[in-house]
């Protein structure tokens, strides 16, 4: 009789030992360096939560945003890889002092589309992770774009020699260095400091897309708006390979597929998005000037300089990316 209720006890305890497993919820954080009211900011909570259904809430993700971890924009990539958080809002171009080597979608007049970033995104994405597995053991489950980069200004231009002189809010070396082959100089300023830069003349124009221009109220201090689609942003929804590596394959099987379907959903929103804050800048009295044919294929032409430098100087990787993103967004 004893040894039966030792057997029977240690089965009690192994069978509680497994439904407490089979039960027990993981915990990641997630951080996006947009502000908490930001569209995509709103837009993670959303995959969060279809990310903790799909698991059965297996998976729960937590999601904070700038200034609710001590983090910046060019810190995403290091905390990930060291754990700190496990998944995140990776934007490539913000952490180009890491992986300088895959800012492709940097490169001014290279990919001025959301479709083309899409058609791009999916033949370079192999490329991007087997870098960032490589160097810092994470890697991207999706990507999507904000709407393309343009130049928001205090007086109208009529064409591109128009910005000939002016100083341009950059917040890259490459658009830096895309004002210098147009004739005009980059100043390097915080989202916050825009307002009141343009409002002093500190800068003639501000480089961002059409959301945040809403959002930021720049039909204020600020006159028209030249829609250049020179660049989009590269956002990825990136894990750590480790505690993806931790989750049952379950669980790592439904955030892959609900990361892949948010692909779509993020394509959808930030394109309504986009739509409506340049029908809200309209309304607001800003005019918006779309560059002729020919000014776009010279601006083209004159920063064409900048994607021979930046694939010669970051190596093979870089050179496959160029010529991937190249093919896929003017295919």
């Amino acid at each position: 009789m004893r040894h039966y209720r030792k057997t029977l006890s240690a089965s009690m305890v192994a069978l509680v030992a497994v439904a407490g497993q089979a039960g027990a919820e993981t915990t990641w954080s997630l951080f996006t360096p947009f502000t908490t009211n930001d569209k995509p900011t709103q837009l993670y909570r959303d995959f969060a939560a279809d990310v903790s259904e799909a698991t059965g809430g297996d998976l729960v993700i937590e999601v904070y945003s700038s200034g609710e971890l001590p983090y910046k924009n060019t810190d995403v990539l290091k905390a990930l890889a060291t754990d700190q958080i496990q998944i995140a809002d990776l934007a490539l171009g913000a952490v180009a002092g890491d992986v300088p080597e895959l800012t492709v979608f940097g490169l001014p007049f290279l990919c001025t589309s959301m479709d083309g970033f899409y058609e791009a995104i999916d033949a370079a994405m192999p490329t991007i992770n087997a870098r960032l597995q490589e160097k810092f053991r994470v890697h991207a489950l999706a990507g999507w774009t904000m709407p393309p980069q343009q130049i928001w200004l205090r007086d109208t231009v009529e064409s591109i020699d128009g910005l000939d002189g002016l100083k341009i809010r950059t917040w890259n070396k490459m658009q830096v260095d895309m004002l210098d082959h147009l004739g005009g100089s980059g100043v390097a300023i915080t989202p916050a400091e825009v307002i009141p830069a343009l409002q002093r003349g500190v800068v003639d124009g501000a480089i961002t897309a059409v959301i945040p221009a809403y959002d930021w109220r720049l039909y204020e201090v600020a006159e028209a708006g030249y829609m250049m689609n020179f660049t989009v942003t590269d956002q990825l929804i990136a894990v750590n390979d480790a505690a993806f590596e931790a989750l049952s394959p379950e669980a790592r099987d439904a955030l892959e597929q609900t990361a892949a379907e948010w692909e779509g959903k993020f394509k959808d929103a930030i394109g309504e998005a986009a739509n409506e804050a340049a029908a809200n800048l309209e309304a607001e009295g800003m005019t918006l000037i779309t560059p002729t044919d020919a000014d776009f294929a010279a601006a083209r032409e004159a920063t064409q300089p900048i994607w021979a430098a930046w694939a010669e100087g970051n190596g093979d990787v870089a050179a496959t990316l160029l010529d991937q993103v190249d093919g896929a967004c003017s295919g």
